[in-house]
């Protein structure tokens, strides 16, 4: 029974067979094939054995779902076959399909995933679905390893110890998701809400978002499966903001719901695409400004909130320059600093404030230009309603260093 049970799954759970650096070539060629030779090429190429749809005693629903799945759902999209299939394995971890999750984990050693990248995957899947779940999913995965001849225990790929687990965590945290979370949960009894924060921060982005194996990119996409697969739209609403902030682009968090839907169903994965069209649309109204919004900063432990950099002149050994394009969100602001060379902001975009440290708060709009002396403390940033965008120039380079001081708080802000 078991082993019919496998069978199935296999024929209900494969992919479609993309690479990466093929990915466009795949998809043309696969624009020529029919529905059926589509899902037979699927199916052969990712579980190595011939598709016959009409076994067992249900062929009416494998003609069904394997022409749909494979023939159709998984040639939607920009994902590669390994992509396609560790969103698979996360969703089927999320959902405890373990016959399933077994198939599936070794289709996705079959697309050239190494051991440790499946084990990262259904480890990132603990901090959303307990250890529990995470330990049955483990079980399984170990099963197929040692099938597959695999020596574990698998190497170690923790980056953090005891001292450092909540720098590392709130490093990568920060940039992306800001203090939302301990905002949110502040006024709880006996800081209870501040240690739930400080715990998330910790474990979910210190114990596990800092591991090697897979990078945050990767990471960020995986938990929009599990979002998907639990329902929870609040929380998937804010990683998909996420995964645009770490560079995920809009197709690619498209493709990579509706690759969820074969597994999920067309409910939650009908919310979760009208989530992204949202997020989509508030992107879409962002601010306007005449150079690019650039990369999350890679300063943003200087900051509050998240913000961007562009830069526009790098200094070099013919141009002592510093120049560079900081957008903020909306509340992202500096820390207090000060610059031993002093520094020059030219308003491009939004509303923004700026502050010396005694001074009263200045509100900056654009065309205004701010020449900050030498080692003067002060802060700069957005608005609490808008969002905000400078020129940042360094001065008399090369005598020019920035120190920086204390977070600005809530209270000095507003």
């Amino acid at each position: 029974m078991l082993k019919r049970i496998v069978l199935i799954s296999l024929v209900m759970l494969a992919i479609c067979n993309n690479t990466p650096c093929n990915a466009e070539r795949s998809k043309a060629n696969m624009e020529n094939l029919s529905r059926e030779e589509i899902c037979k090429k699927n199916y052969e190429e990712l579980f190595q054995s011939e598709w016959n749809p009409n076994i067992g005693t249900d062929p009416e629903m494998m003609n069904i779902l394997q022409k749909y799945i494979f023939g159709e759902v998984f040639a939607v999209g920009n994902l590669d076959n390994k992509t396609r299939e560790m969103l698979t394995v996360t969703s089927l971890t999320v959902q405890q399909t373990l016959p399933q999750l077994k198939a599936h984990i070794k289709a996705l050693l079959n697309t050239g995933a190494t051991p440790v990248e499946v084990r990262e995957i259904i480890y990132q899947c603990a901090p959303f679905i307990g250890f529990p779940k995470t330990l049955n999913a483990i079980n399984v995965m170990n099963e197929v390893f040692k099938e597959e001849n695999i020596t574990l225990p698998l190497e170690n790929l923790s980056t953090t110890n005891e001292k450092n687990r909540y720098e590392k965590g709130y490093a990568i945290q920060n940039p992306i998701y800001g203090d939302e979370i301990e905002q949110s949960l502040m006024g709880l009894p006996e800081d209870m809400g501040k240690n739930t924060s400080k715990f998330l921060t910790e474990v979910c982005f210190g114990d596990f978002y800092t591991r090697k194996g897979l990078d945050i990119k990767t990471r960020e996409l995986l938990v929009l499966a599990i979002l998907q697969t639990t329902g929870n739209t609040e929380t998937l609403k804010s990683h998909i903001k996420g995964n645009l902030k770490v560079g995920n682009s809009k197709e690619t968090i498209a493709s990579a719901i509706i690759q969820c839907l074969p597994y999920v169903g067309f409910p939650d994965t009908i919310k979760s695409l009208k989530l992204l069209k949202n997020v989509i649309d508030e992107s879409d109204s962002e601010l306007s400004q005449p150079f690019k919004k650039g990369e999350i900063n890679p300063y943003n432990q200087y900051f509050t909130g998240t913000t961007y950099l562009t830069m526009l002149v790098t200094k070099d050994d013919r141009w002592n320059s510093s120049i560079g394009n900081v957008t903020f969100e909306k509340g992202a602001r500096t820390n207090w600093h000060k610059h031993s060379g002093g520094q020059i902001l030219l308003v491009t975009a939004g509303e923004g404030r700026y502050q010396e440290k005694g001074k009263p708060i200045q509100i900056l709009k654009p065309g205004d230009v701010v020449k900050i002396p030498s080692d003067v403390i002060h802060w700069h940033g957005a608005s609490p309603n808008s969002e905000f965008a400078h020129i940042s120039i360094e001065t008399n380079i090369p005598n020019n260093t920035t120190t920086w001081l204390e977070p600005v708080t809530d209270a000095e802000y507003k």
